[in-house]
């Protein structure tokens, strides 16, 4: 196969740097994996084997969930740009020696959990903290705690569940004392104080997002604290951040709802079905808009052609599937291509463009502030929500202004979001 484009790097989206790929051949390959559902009597019918001549099987790869890339974010000033990755991407289809069959589907035929894994939990673990590694990347590890801490911790607990509020407090003070820096025990510290001493709960939140900022569920209590102080805007800062460090959280996200200032409606992410049929070949469904087809064949050839994948991203062809924003935006930069040549062909031929209102949107997105944002809350935020926890700083601001302005429908506020970037810098 000639892939056209080692330029695929340079196009644009500076975002072939991260994360390193996990050695060792891919096994996914040929083995689903424990946590892949089955598939319905429709998604099989996509996967029945048709008569086309195979000349390169492709092999069925679901993606390796400790691996995982960021990208840098850019803003596509001209809507044409877009078209370069759309003609790279429908050449590579063309001149590839394995088959890709692409099918009308709805959007219930999507197989998003073969995609991109199982979802993630709904609430963060308090019980792991962020660091800075040697290298400077962010990671998880789970903070060191006594066993008297521990079991401080518990009788706490007990003590809460019992109705015993102020015997829980000072239990919970005493694991603190123990363990300061364990985030999970400030949290439980906070939250039995935050009824009764809502000033002191505010300041234990405070120096919890100190220590670990990433922890969401700190976020949502401190976001809590200062609706109730009639401080709605500073709220909505909060929860922001909370929902940029953990887009599943269901506590962020149902405080979201009542705290909106205005409802601004989201635009869907494109739903396809991936996945090779027996005989080796590429079954492809996405809706039947020109933009959601080009959006799946993209995505079908950045996960089944090794060698596309080692041009773009260094990953040597028996290296397992991972995750990457990089492959999303480049994949939605596609459609938008596709949706930009439509309408022009279109014009240019006197007629009417098909309506497509769900790739205008994200055309509008990608044009006027990017789409890390979007890809990182509204797609794999969903399914690895603990990758937003470690991403970098310019990944979690993305994520934190694409969340005030698309969920809490709020410009941000540019004192406070310097003010968030000074104390809540992984340290």
């Amino acid at each position: 196969m000639r892939l056209v484009g080692a330029a695929l790097c340079a196009l644009a989206l500076s975002g072939c740097a991260g994360a390193t790929p996990a050695a060792g051949g891919d096994a996914s390959a040929r083995t689903p994996p424990p946590w892949l559902p089955p598939y319905s009597a429709a998604q099989l019918a996509l996967l029945e084997p048709g008569a086309e001549p195979v000349l390169v099987r492709a092999e069925r790869r679901f993606p390796d969930t400790r691996t995982f890339l960021y990208a840098e974010d850019r803003v596509l000033e001209d809507p044409r740009d877009a078209m370069r990755v759309t003609r790279m991407v429908a050449e590579i289809v063309e001149r590839s020696p394995r088959y890709y069959a692409i099918t009308d589907a709805k959007r219930d035929i999507a197989n998003d959990v073969a995609q991109y894994g199982p979802p993630g939990n709904h609430e963060p673990n308090p019980w792991l903290v962020a660091h800075k590694d040697a290298e400077g990347r962010v990671a998880l590890a789970i903070a060191p705690v006594t066993q008297e801490a521990r079991d401080a911790y518990e009788r706490g607990g007990r003590a809460l569940k019992e109705g015993r509020a102020d015997e829980a407090t000072t239990a919970f003070r005493s694991a603190v004392e123990r363990s300061p820096h364990v985030p999970a025990l400030r949290l439980a510290l906070a939250r039995s104080l935050q009824t009764t001493a809502p000033s002191e709960a505010e300041l234990v939140y405070r120096e919890l997002l100190a220590l670990d900022p990433t922890l969401s569920t700190a976020h949502v209590g401190l976001s809590e604290l200062l609706l109730a102080r009639g401080e709605p805007a500073a709220a909505r800062v909060s929860l922001a951040h909370a929902l940029a460090y953990h887009p599943r959280s269901r506590e962020a996200l149902a405080l979201a709802a009542k705290l909106a200032a205005s409802q601004p409606e989201r635009v869907p992410p494109f739903a396809i079905f991936l996945d090779v049929d027996p005989a080796g070949a590429v079954r492809i469904g996405a809706p039947p808009t020109t933009a959601a087809r080009m959006y799946a064949g993209c995505r079908a050839v950045m996960r089944y052609e090794p060698e596309l994948r080692e041009l773009l991203f260094g990953a040597a062809p028996d290296e397992p599937y991972f995750l990457s924003a990089t492959e999303e935006m480049l994949c939605i930069e596609s459609a938008i291509g596709a949706y930009v040549a439509e309408r022009a062909a279109s014009q240019d031929e006197g007629r009417a463009a098909p309506p497509d209102e769900q790739t205008h949107r994200m055309m509008g997105i990608a044009h006027n502030e990017g789409l890390l944002g979007y890809v990182m809350f509204e797609i794999l935020g969903k399914y690895r929500p603990e990758h937003a926890r470690t991403a970098p700083s310019g990944v979690h601001r993305a994520m934190y202004l694409y969340v005030a302005k698309h969920v809490l429908g709020e410009a941000p506020d540019p004192e406070r979001e310097l003010y968030y970037a000074l104390v809540t810098a992984p340290r």
